[in-house]
């Protein structure tokens, strides 16, 4: 019965996952690719990804080129159900998505870039319908990085707003620097001018606005609107061996609240086995 239950268990989440689209994989390597690049394949497009407006450029930096090694429209949350929402859209010949390395955007995620560079470094991690805006400047999200599902991230205002008491106008549009191995909860909202220490949580449905290095503290813990530091010295479990150690630990002993271990040692390129 158990080995049954098992294997329905496997068959629903296939069924729950959508297929590679062949033919938008294709279009999508070819249009925003040098030739020598595209034939490789490196990014696989999955479910119905929205294609439009490609006038902008995919570049790979500091990585050998390996088929499927980009993952676009995956189901990895389960949080929700593929709505086939999601959309890439590259506006202009100044518009480029850089990849470091091996990454995953799961579906109904959007990503505009008009003008700028979107950065993701090596082994990050875009949940469940994230809504990234690049309008010139830059966004950059560092290796391991990963950022739970619903979060927003826009490095413009867009619209101007006139101070009468300074009499004129601040810029609409600055980086966001996103610092690697952090943790972005989900629904949080990161805006221009955010810069993120390395190994940073941000809790859920906060709000990220300003230059956070410059205040004390590594392992940051940010929450609020705007988050504000509510903690030092914590870090995320980024091991899925290690995170499943934990848990076993806490279903052994029930009425535990703590665990306490005086030595952590994550090993995080354990993650490299989810992509």
């Amino acid at each position: 019965m158990n080995f049954l239950k098992r294997i329905l268990a496997s068959l629903e989440a296939r069924l729950n996952q959508p297929r590679l689209s062949l033919w938008r994989t294709i279009y999508f390597n070819f249009r925003t690719m040098p030739f020598c690049i595209a034939v490789k394949l490196p990014v696989f497009i999955y479910g119905r990804i929205h294609l439009f407006i490609l006038n902008g450029k995919v570049l790979f930096e500091n990585t050998p080129i390996k088929r499927g090694m980009v993952k676009i429209g995956v189901n990895a949350d389960s949080f929700g159900l593929f709505d086939h929402s999601g959309f890439i859209q590259l506006s202009s010949q100044n518009s480029t998505i850089i990849f470091e390395g091996p990454a995953t955007i799961s579906v109904n995620t959007k990503i505009r870039v008009t003008t700028g560079e979107l950065y993701l470094g090596r082994y990050a991690y875009i949940g469940e319908g994230v809504r990234i805006v690049c309008n010139g400047e830059k966004i950059y999200i560092g290796e391991y990085t990963r950022i739970a599902f619903e979060s927003v991230i826009m490095n413009s205002g867009f619209h101007h707003v006139y101070n009468t008491n300074k009499h004129g106008f601040m810029r609409t549009t600055r980086p966001i620097i996103i610092g690697r191995c952090t943790w972005i909860g989900n629904k949080s909202s990161i805006t221009a001018g955010a810069v993120l220490k390395e190994k940073s949580i941000v809790c859920a449905n906060s709000l990220i606005n300003k230059d956070y290095t410059i205040l004390e503290g590594e392992n940051q813990m940010l929450g609020g609107s705007p988050a504000k530091v509510i903690g030092s010295g914590f870090k995320r479990v980024f091991s899925p061996h290690y995170e499943n150690t934990i848990i076993r630990w806490f279903n052994e002993h029930p009425v535990e609240n703590f665990y306490y271990i005086e030595q952590f040692n994550d090993v995080i390129d354990d993650i490299k086995s989810e992509f």
